[in-house]
């Protein structure tokens, strides 16, 4: 399976291969500063998020998004230009496979070439598994050195949304996915690039009006005609596209009541806001994270979540030295592990909470500088630390994971944070292990 990574203020898209470790195996240019006529104003070429669909034939398909436009790519090995010149040439066939072998050229006296019909053909096997053994007992004459890594764009689907893009999510039927900025939410089909339907806008008549903003949103993983989207007030909405073409109402409001804080403050409405949400493989749950906690909700009671694990709680105290730096609006991203028991998240110093439905938090530390090990051998075990033990103090706020992952089917997680991917394998980690 691929993986991919970016890094901030990059438009460059780098996908890595796991053959016992992670090796790069491709990078390309995705986006490329562009100007929004109806503005006036450049639109970065920073890539803002990344998912793979599933293709129909071969090679590795990816979404990615800038502010304004989505692309859908194609990332395959193909033959390069000399193989397929040398493929198209018999005489050219013929005096690379002497040459090969260690024969002489066409036309030298101290070898007869065989006959042109008899030239073993070029390999005709696909992409990825050249080489080896073929049906008939010969060997392939294709080499690793007859492919390269090409990308391919295969649709380009903008001009559909007036603020920028900050989620994207594929459907199960892996046919139609939905893009979705501040204000709005838009149903696109894979194969139609010009056409969308905006399914879902909150925008009112008047700006000052606005209440909230749409924070992020994903469809449900099974359900093809459920999606989820969440709010910077702590909402969230859980929706059916059978009820009708222009979403209105939620099917499911999942919010806690204002009357279960204690007390309200400046800070409320900022420490409540939702940053992400994931429903967990099943369906069954909804992972939610605000700024200080993971929320694990259950679809079948809005009213309140089934638990709420604390993550940052050394930061509580100091609320108003974090939203003079701007640290209070940073969006961490959450996820679930294959059987919904385990959930990872991000948080500053580097490092990255793994918190277990019926044990308490672990936080592994930052992966080591790119200088100190290679991405071909397994990286040294990170440092497990309690969470419960963070202080304020020694906390750096300019080294942070945002950005995780966690694979499908494997207890593998992928976390991100400034220039750095790191790649964890779970066997079995606990913190009591390690005291």
């Amino acid at each position: 399976m691929p993986l991919s990574h970016t890094t901030p203020q990059t438009n460059n898209l780098q996908l890595q291969a796991r053959n016992g470790g992670y090796s790069h195996q491709y990078r390309f240019r995705s986006h490329t500063p562009t100007l929004d006529p109806l503005k006036s104003l450049e639109i970065e070429e920073r890539i803002n998020m990344i998912k793979f669909v599933r293709g129909q034939s071969s090679g590795t398909y990816v979404l990615t998004t800038n502010d304004k436009v989505i692309k859908l790519w194609r990332v395959q090995k193909k033959r390069s230009n000399a193989a397929r010149r040398l493929s198209s040439s018999p005489q050219r066939l013929k005096n690379a496979l002497l040459a090969k072998a260690g024969g002489s050229p066409i036309g030298s006296p101290r070898l007869l070439p065989r006959p042109i019909g008899k030239v073993p053909p070029p390999s005709l096997k696909r992409p990825g598994v050249e080489g080896g053994e073929g049906k008939g007992g010969g060997r392939s004459l294709a080499s690793k050195q007859d492919y390269q890594m090409t990308s391919t764009l295969k649709r380009d689907y903008a001009g559909a949304h007036s603020y920028h893009i900050h989620s994207i999510s594929i459907n199960s039927d892996n046919e139609t996915f939905i893009s979705l900025d501040s204000l709005r939410v838009n149903l696109w089909h894979l194969q139609q690039e010009a056409q969308r339907y905006t399914i879902i806008d909150i925008k009112p008549k008047d700006m000052t009006g606005l209440t909230e903003i749409i924070t992020s949103g994903t469809f449900h993983p099974t359900h093809c005609h459920t999606l989820m989207y969440t709010t910077s007030r702590g909402r969230m909405c859980l929706h059916d596209l059978r009820s009708s073409a222009v979403l209105k109402e939620p099917a499911r409001n999942f919010e806690i009541a204002e009357t279960a804080y204690p007390t309200k403050h400046f800070f409320s409405e900022i420490l409540t806001s939702i940053s992400d949400a994931k429903f967990t493989n099943e369906g069954r749950y909804v992972l939610s994270r605000d700024y200080l906690s993971l929320k694990l909700w259950d679809v079948n009671m809005e009213h309140k979540p089934v638990q709420v694990f604390p993550v940052q709680t050394h930061l509580s105290g100091h609320l108003p030295m974090l939203y003079h730096n701007n640290a209070l609006f940073d969006r961490f991203q959450c996820a679930a592990s294959p059987d919904g028991k385990q959930f990872a998240t991000g948080s500053y110093s580097n490092n990255t909470i793994i918190q277990s439905r019926k044990s308490d938090a672990v936080a592994l530390g930052a992966p080591p500088a790119p200088s100190q090990f290679s991405m071909s051998k397994p990286n040294p075990d990170p440092k497990i630390s309690n969470p419960s033990q963070f202080e304020y103090s020694t906390t750096k706020f300019n080294e942070k994971v945002l950005l995780c992952a966690w694979h499908p089917k494997q207890n593998i997680i992928a976390c991100s944070g400034t220039n750095r991917l790191g790649v964890y394998e779970q066997k079995k980690i606990s913190y009591e292990q390690d005291k």
